[in-house]
């Protein structure tokens, strides 16, 4: 890794461990906060907003695999915020857009002043409607993840047989969005939009929004899966700490065979996903033949490991898992909703299964 990689990975590490307990946490959720602000601000000024933007925007120009260990903290330390939606996500397809698109949003994206997020791959695209002589997008994109913390939303649209992208400003008269809290602490939204249309919203049209399409999918998938690898070792380190201080007939339940074993196991998939992970975001950052098969082999792995490690977890520790007060069962929740983002498991590994016959 280089300085700057180092730096932007210690900086996280030492950030999230110093200001993001897992009570101050509870307490923003409980508050029904769908975004705390000073955290966000703080990673602005970090430059997290700016990993993988281009250098000739003012970014960092990472990679994935440049970053992997940082979105693992995501997962471990179980941030709310949608850094990686709106940044690496989003910002990727803006970066891939055109010179009046970038010019527009990514200094927004890298100052925070954005926040983005994109819907789920099977999202229903918004449609361009002539109306009483206007033409009017319009159209619902059902559950959003992040769309009720989000200031700006990347969606599809379709007109005249022809795929697009388009940033919509959430805060205008004709984009509404009915937000709710989902269960890993977060806040999704249903959006529906009936906008007068406006050209300048376009980021992508054509042959360019569909590769884009498979690319802003193919790293949703990767960095869901980093993430993932992240609450697989957050669920794996509370239980070794647990069975270390919890003790029965005289002795710590971490003396316990038994539990040793299924701990090692844990770990095995711990780590196996890990290196799968980052195999599969250098053959993305390398541009391999064979990296979008990769990403969905790693995104299945780590959705079938991580409810194995995480229910693991939940069983060694006994009833208190379950309580809301304790971490153990939020990785969990966590990975309960990244199994349907951004798409469903059994979608993936059914696209998997027909490239490797393909």
């Amino acid at each position: 890794m280089t300085d700057e990689q180092n730096m932007l990975r210690d900086s996280a590490e030492r950030y999230l461990r110093e200001n993001y307990e897992f009570a101050s946490r509870q307490n923003a959720v409980d508050s029904g906060k769908a975004l705390d602000i000073e955290h966000w601000r703080a990673f602005s000024d970090m430059g997290w907003t700016a990993m993988t933007a281009p250098e000739n925007a003012d970014g960092f120009g990472f990679g994935l695999a440049d970053i992997v260990s940082v979105i693992e903290l995501f997962g471990y330390y179980l941030v709310r915020e949608p850094l990686l939606e709106s940044a690496v996500l989003a910002g990727g397809v803006i970066a891939a857009g055109s010179e009046a698109a970038r010019a527009l949003y990514l200094p927004g994206i890298i100052d925070g002043s954005i926040i983005a997020t994109i819907p789920q791959r099977d999202s229903t695209p918004l449609t361009l409607q002539a109306i009483d002589g206007e033409d009017r997008l319009q159209g619902d994109l059902q559950f959003v993840p992040s769309g009720g913390t989000a200031s700006h939303v990347l969606a599809p649209i379709q007109h005249d047989h022809e795929n697009h992208w388009a940033m919509i400003d959430l805060s205008q008269q004709g984009a509404s969005r009915v937000a709710y809290k989902t269960h890993d602490g977060r806040h999704g939204a249903h959006i529906t939009v009936d906008l007068l249309y406006d050209d300048g919203c376009i980021v992508l049209s054509g042959t360019d929004a569909d590769a884009a399409t498979q690319a802003l999918y193919a790293r949703a998938m990767l960095v869901a899966a980093a993430e993932g690898v992240g609450a697989m070792q957050g669920a794996l380190d509370s239980t070794v700490e647990y069975t270390r201080q919890r003790e029965q007939f005289g002795q710590s339940l971490s003396s316990f065979q038994a539990l040793q074993h299924r701990m090692a196991e844990m770990l095995i998939q711990t780590e196996l996903a890990r290196s799968l992970v980052l195999a599969a975001c250098r053959a993305w950052d390398t541009q391999a033949d064979n990296a979008s098969t990769l990403a969905l082999a790693a995104k299945a792995k780590v959705d079938a490991a991580a409810r194995s490690v995480t229910q693991e977890a939940i069983q060694m520790h006994g009833g208190i898992a379950t309580t809301n007060e304790y971490k153990v069962g939020h990785y969990f929740k966590r990975m309960a909703l990244l199994e349907s983002w951004p798409q469903h498991r059994d979608a993936l590994i059914a696209e998997f299964i027909q490239r490797r016959q393909g």
